[in-house]
């Protein structure tokens, strides 16, 4: 089995407040990899760790076998293009339209031509659903319709890996469907390696290759969804049942 990233031991702290106390994870290569947990576990601290956004305070993390943590800015740099990014609101640029949205990867870090950039957003609107919208403003979009553009403009660059902080927050049942959907299709695709931050436990089981549930700033449970299901873990089962009696700390 390949693995995509890999963390050994993470740990990162603020001041004295220490998020991740030792992560260990594997990401398999060519699959759909959700990370779960309570709210503050550090989830989304993860994300930007896995990228390159932030640095851990100990510990490494591989990306196709490459040292992260070891890398010079230009390094890090040029393995960020690795990565294709859907933040949690979709982080349009409202004073850009769709096409111009799309196309600003394209723009800043190759030296494709127009017609080429043409090509390139029209097909990967395509992918997420969307035709004949490029003149439209970020203004003029529904929730969902602003999440499917900023994945457009996440496989803009066709990158190895794509990661979603959170993408059905806020979303009506529908479209965290639709977006469910666009997920597993876009992964199947392009055959990328996808990771997923997500409350969202209906999501999760229906959608993941892999689960890695976060408490207490450790993975307390790696598996597959049905080992997830079938799980004695009390902190999944706590966790899953949204219950208020458990190992789980309510704060």
């Amino acid at each position: 089995m390949e693995y995509s990233i890999e963390c050994i031991d993470l740990h990162k702290s603020f001041g004295k407040h220490k998020i991740h106390k030792g992560i260990n994870l594997k990401v398999v290569k060519g699959a759909i990899t959700y990370i779960i947990g309570p709210s503050g576990t550090g989830k989304s601290v993860l994300l930007k760790q896995l990228c390159g956004l932030m640095p851990p305070t100990s510990g490494k993390i591989y990306v196709d076998g490459q040292d992260l943590t070891s890398m010079s800015r230009n390094e890090l740099m040029e393995m960020r293009k690795k990565f294709g990014i859907l933040f949690q609101n979709a982080a349009l640029f409202d004073s850009m339209n769709v096409y111009q949205n799309v196309a600003f990867p394209l723009v800043e870090h190759t030296k494709k031509s127009k017609d080429e950039i043409d090509r390139i957003v029209t097909e990967k609107l395509r992918l997420v659903g969307l035709s004949k919208i490029e003149d439209k403003m970020p203004s003029e979009l529904s929730g969902g319709m602003k999440k499917r553009v900023g994945l457009a403009r996440a496989i803009a660059l066709e990158p190895d890996i794509i990661l979603y902080d959170e993408p059905t927050t806020g979303l009506d049942p529908i479209m965290c469907d639709v977006v469910d959907n666009l997920i597993n299709d876009t992964q199947k695709e392009l055959g990328i390696t996808s990771i997923v931050i997500s409350h969202d436990i209906k999501s999760t089981l229906k959608i993941a290759d892999h689960i890695a549930m976060l408490y207490d700033g450790k993975v307390v449970l790696y598996g597959t969804p049905d080992e997830f299901k079938n799980t004695d873990n009390p902190y999944v089962k706590q966790f899953f049942s949204a219950s208020r009696e458990g190992p789980i700390n309510i704060i």
